[in-house]
């Protein structure tokens, strides 16, 4: 992007790194001096062990999903890590502003020029930038040098922590203890979202990096970290939906760092995808006062959030009541605004269908000359809710549906994916029939909400969180950084809610955040809310409500504003197992805990085969599509729905004894699909679609086939007894997934007609008992209309042995450039002589990479390093078929020329050749990044209401709740009940009260003691000099050997959980109160 004046430029090539394997800073700054002594970031510093990288770059993509998965996450590789370059200012840019600017880093950031410590910025997810002019030679090259960490929380001795802005606090210095103590005057304020289990730490530099030269009088960039300026805002009002026109207005900030007022006006071009013109409009001429330049601050943590701490010398302490600080900051520093507006524009507008955007120019000119220019890329809609029909996108009712996703959005084998594979990614997502991402519990990345909005996707962006209420500095900062979020992020047309929080806040912190976002997004048509909020006093404070596991969805939610679920279908399976008639195992081979069980490292808390995850899915799917509004249930709850996760991930997972992943997603970590990807495909479809779920080549009965062995629960976990049996492979049951306008499917093999079913499970899943797997050949599945006739079919054949390897090519739009950081992919499909893929092989398949590019390998789910596997495929030469199919991926290097793979599997081998091409190698480059543009239609579709209830398919699909389910509440948080549902009958809770005795265990200890006698099926509790027994199939509680009658007996589940009524229970307990909230269904235990 260029102008007369100002001009900017990526900043990704000729960057030296050296990963420090050390922590804290300081530590690791002094590991790495060179041996004259010098520091990394010191001109005369001689590099040794460094190595040349590309921005954007991923320093642990090598530990990514190699190791066991954790509930505290992957155990990728935690530490400092030093970056070095030169920055030559080109010599028409002589005394202009240089600002540096960063689209974000995990976690912390050190900036040094030319010697000298320019600025720090230690939050680690909003784009943040940096004035560094007072540091920079004009007429000399400038040494760029960065520390950054990625230390987090969760299984490492300590962490970064929030440096005080005192002059005399070193920045990097203050630490969080975890398994290690740090000194007292190092204790510091976490950052409550740097945690490795929700927020996975992939390090480095991984995002794009800019130099923006400016003149004297500019246009200011949109990042309040550190520069303390919003930039431009864009947006649309008096929408005309009718005939397709809305009024445009453009504010801008300008900053006069010259000696004199000016006169400063807008000329805004706003252009069509094409580039031609749709509109020319001038902005109103405004004086800018002169500011001059000053030193601008190393950091903007607030210097009122921190006093001197009278009891360790040296050491400040975070204030932590919330009322002494200053508000929290958003004005600009010394900036003038300039208005330009145009009424009754002729627009296409954005929506999910039609994701139209347009390129704004903004021209800044002074005294009539032309000084600075800024583009942004946006789209036009608008956005309001009706009480009765739900969320509405220009005029159109919308069902918002898709997964919620951790926003660091890794890629196993390659970290963070360059600008164009977030284009496939939010491709696939859509071609999934899904068309909203709620990010957890960070706010997403630049370039995926960038995605987002050319592939018409919603999206739900936080700032930052984990899983309950901050207080003091912490939510201090929480607020801080949603500031920053909505200011970088508020021109996204694809952004329709701002979350303030993962779990419910207090009625002042909803004020605050709604407060904070009237200022800063008055007019983007976007909602500020919170996930869980039950109370009404603060649902009033917020504009929408999420939920999680349908938890407190109720009517008055729903009509004071949209509902979104946020967290749905939590079970995980992995990729490669199919079903229980699937070799080699005939099953999932695991240490699961069992139902209801609790997770526990070296323990598997699911069992679930891919056939049983997609079942899972169509049930957590249909509750909450038959709850939306206009659904079958009539509740008219929901406007958004999102199952966890898009991804299989490198969060907290909890099958760690078997996988090496959160298997919680649609597609694996390589974005190849699962079987759950084709049930959501197909579930989330307006038009009639169909899918068999599984395969067709089950193996003849054998001895050995279909074999399982017989398991029991040894108190930990179920456990191989020696004891084998069969499965009858002549009686599976076969699955069809089908979508909301399909009636009936019949189900076929060889022609012949098996079944015909119309009355679904789960809304979506047909169900064909008694079908013998074995009849090689074909299997088809035809779903028909409401109308009766066939509307939509599926088919799997029988495939062959192994006959070829199929290799497939993908690379960025112009191929795959030779700037040392671009990636190209390749599909690896074992085919039998049809071309059929073979569902059933797992080989081994090896590679051979010729050329300029570095092989890096793929992904397996399940094999991993360590614990007896020591199986990882990370950046190895081999990976394994997995359903007969994987992905490999190439880095390229940076000269040009002809890369040669050769895959081998046995006999079988396969080559793929691919030209890299010429890159500009310049640390300045211009060049726009790659993406794929989005392929508009000739005229704008017409907007549509989404999911016209069909009043046949309510009739038949949906299946009323037999019980009035409900919540129990500790606090205002909901305990882990371990899959045991709470119930309310006639006014009385049942429920799992032993986990709500281990919640209050956690908050008030001392106030009571229990026993639980599994084998006699007693509980004992005592608290307050009293002694309560409940027995399991007594009717009476004994208080003090006296009876008080119950409503019923407690039982035991099958799992074992003690299930009683627990409001008869818990007022017994010293301190305690309990409530039943009619209006959301919850319990609520409330502790003094």
């Amino acid at each position: 992007m260029s102008t007369l004046q100002g001009e900017s430029f990526y900043f990704h090539h000729g960057w030296h790194f050296l990963r420090a394997d050390a922590f804290p800073m300081a530590k690791a700054i002094d590991a790495h001096r060179d041996a004259e002594g010098h520091a990394f970031y010191e001109a005369d510093y001689q590099e040794t062990g460094w190595q040349p990288v590309t921005l954007p770059h991923t320093f642990n993509d090598e530990d990514l999903f190699r190791d066991r998965i954790q509930d505290g996450g992957s155990g990728q590789r935690r530490t400092a890590a030093f970056y070095r370059n030169i920055l030559t200012i080109p010599a028409r840019h002589k005394n202009h502003k240089v600002l540096l600017a960063f689209e974000g880093l995990r976690q912390t950031c050190y900036l040094y020029v030319n010697g000298t410590l320019a600025g720090y910025y230690e939050a680690g997810v909003a784009p943040f930038g940096f004035d560094i002019t007072p540091y920079v030679r004009y007429d000399a090259p400038n040494l760029i040098a960065i520390a950054t960490d990625n230390t987090a929380t969760r299984s490492a001795p300590f962490c970064i922590a929030e440096t005080p802005n005192k002059p005399d606090a070193v920045p990097g210095s203050y630490l969080f203890p975890q398994e290690q103590a740090v000194p007292a005057d190092r204790v510091g304020v976490p950052f409550f979202w740097n945690c490795n289990d929700f927020n996975p730490s992939v390090g480095g530099i991984t995002r794009p990096v800019q130099v923006f030269f400016k003149p004297d009088v500019y246009l200011t960039l949109p990042l309040y970290s550190n520069l303390q300026t919003k930039g431009l805002y864009v947006y649309g009002q008096n929408f005309d939906l009718d005939n397709a026109t809305a009024d445009i207005r453009v504010e801008a900030e300008v900053r006069n760092e010259g000696k004199v007022p000016v006169s400063a006006q807008l000329r805004i071009t706003l252009r069509r995808p094409d580039g031609s013109v749709a509109a020319i409009f001038d902005g109103t001429p405004a004086t800018a006062a002169p500011t001059g330049r000053a030193v601008p601050p190393l950091s903007i943590t607030p210097a009122d959030a921190y006093i001197p701490d009278e009891a360790v010398p040296g050491h400040y302490c975070p204030v932590e009541d919330e009322s002494l600080p200053a508000p929290t900051a958003t004005d600009s520093m010394a900036v003038t605004v300039l208005h330009a507006g145009a009424d009754t524009l002729p627009l296409r507008f954005w929506s999910i269908d039609d994701p139209y955007l347009y390129t704004v120019e903004a021209e800044l000119f002074v005294n009539g000359e032309k000084a600075d220019t800024q583009q942004l890329t946006t789209g036009f809609r608008t956005v309001s809710y009706d009480k009765d029909r739900g969320l509405r996108i220009n005029g159109a009712v919308q069902w918002l549906r898709g997964y919620a996703q951790r926003a660091a959005n890794e890629w196993a084998a390659i970290g963070i994916a360059p600008e164009w594979l977030h284009d496939e990614d939010a491709a696939l997502i859509r071609e999934s029939n899904a068309n909203h991402i709620r990010f957890m519990h960070v706010a997403g990345s630049p370039a995926d909400v960038r995605a987002f909005d050319r592939c018409g996707i919603v999206c739900t962006q936080p700032a930052g969180d984990k899983e309950k209420e901050s207080f003091g500095r912490q939510w201090d900062q929480r607020v801080e950084l949603m500031r920053d979020v909505i200011i970088a992020f508020r021109n996204h047309p694809s952004i329709v809610f701002w979350e303030a929080g993962n779990n419910s806040i207090s009625r002042e912190h909803m004020r605050e955040m709604r407060l904070l976002k009237q200022r800063l997004d008055p007019h983007g048509g976007r909602f500020m809310g919170c996930r869980t909020l039950n109370t009404e006093e603060v649902v009033n404070e917020s504009e929408y409500v999420g939920t999680m596991l349908n938890r407190h969805a109720a009517r008055f939610l729903s009509q004071h504003g949209p509902v979104t679920e946020t967290e749905y279908s939590r079970e995980e399976a992995p990729r490669r197992i199919w079903d229980d008639f699937t070799p080699p195992d005939f099953d999932y081979r695991n240490r699961w805990v069992g139902k209801g069980g609790k997770k526990a490292v070296g323990y598997d808390f699911y069992d679930l085969t891919s056939e049983e995850l997609a079942l899972e899915n169509a049930r957590g799917y249909a509750e909450f599509f038959n709850d939306r509004m206009g659904g079958a249930s009539g509740k008219n709850y929901y406007s958004a729905c999102a199952a966890l996760c898009w991804t299989d991930s490198a969060q907290h997972g909890r099958q760690s004894y078997s996988e090496n992943a959160r298997m919680s997603g649609r597609v694996d970590p390589c974005r190849t699909k699962k079987q759950s990807f084709d049930c959501f495909r197909v579930m989330q479809s307006e038009t009639p679609a169909v899918k068999i779920i599984g395969h067709w080549n089950y193996p003849a009965p054998t001895a050995a086939n279909y074999r399982y062995e017989e398991k029991r629960f040894n108190g930990t976990y179920w456990e191989g007894t020696g004891v084998w049996h069969t499965r009858d492979p002549h009686n599976k049951t076969v699955y069809v997934v089908a979508s909301y306008p399909v009636a009936a499917v019949e189900l076929l093999v060889n022609g012949r007609r098996v079944g015909r079913c119309d009355k679904p499970q789960n809304t979506f899943v047909f169900a064909f008992p008694g079908v013998d797997v074995t009849q090689s050949g074909w299997v088809e599945a035809v779903g028909y209309g409401y109308d009766g006739t066939p509307a939509a079919s599926d088919q799997l054949e029988t495939a062959d042995s192994p006959a070829a390897l199929q290799l497939t090519l993908h690379t960025a739009p112009g191929g795959l450039a030779a700037d040392g950081a671009d990636i190209a992919y390749v599909d690896i499909a074992v085919q039998d002589s049809a071309g059929r893929v073979c569902p059933l092989c797992d080989a081994r398949i090896d590679f051979t990479l010729d050329g300029p590019a570095q092989f890096l390998g793929g992904y397996n789910s399940g094999r991993f390093a360590g614990y007896g596997h020591d199986d990882s495929v990370i950046h190895q030469n081999h990976v394994y078929a997995e359903c007969g199919t994987n992905r490999v991926f190439l880095r390229a290097g940076t000269a040009p020329g002809t890369i040669r793979l050769t895959a081998v599997m046995g006999s079988l081998r396969n080559v793929i050749t691919l030209q890299s091409k010429p890159a500009d190698l310049s640390p300045l480059t211009a060049a726009p990044l790659p993406c794929r543009l989005p392929d508009y239609a000739a005229c704008a579709p017409q907007h549509r209401d989404a999911f016209v209830p069909i009043p046949q398919a309510d009739a038949a699909k949906y299946q009323p709740e037999d019980k009035c389910y409900t919540k129990i509440l500790v606090n205002g948080q909901e305990p882990d009940t371990r899959g045991v549902r709470s119930v309310n009958e006639n006014g009385r809770v049942w429920g799992a009260v032993l986990c709500i005795l281990e919640r209050l265990q956690t908050v008030i200890p001392d106030a009571f003691c229990y026993d639980w006698n599994a084998a006699g099926g007693c509980l004992t509790l005592h608290s307050g000099g009293h002694t309560v027994t409940a027995q399991v199939g007594v009717t009476h509680l004994l208080v003090d050997g006296k009876e008080n009658l119950m409503d019923g007996q407690p039982y035991l589940t099958a799992e074992g959980a003690l299930v009683m009524e627990v409001n008869a229970l818990i007022p017994h307990i010293t301190g305690t109160r309990t409530q039943y909230d009619d209006k959301v269904n919850v319990l609520r235990i409330e502790t003094e």
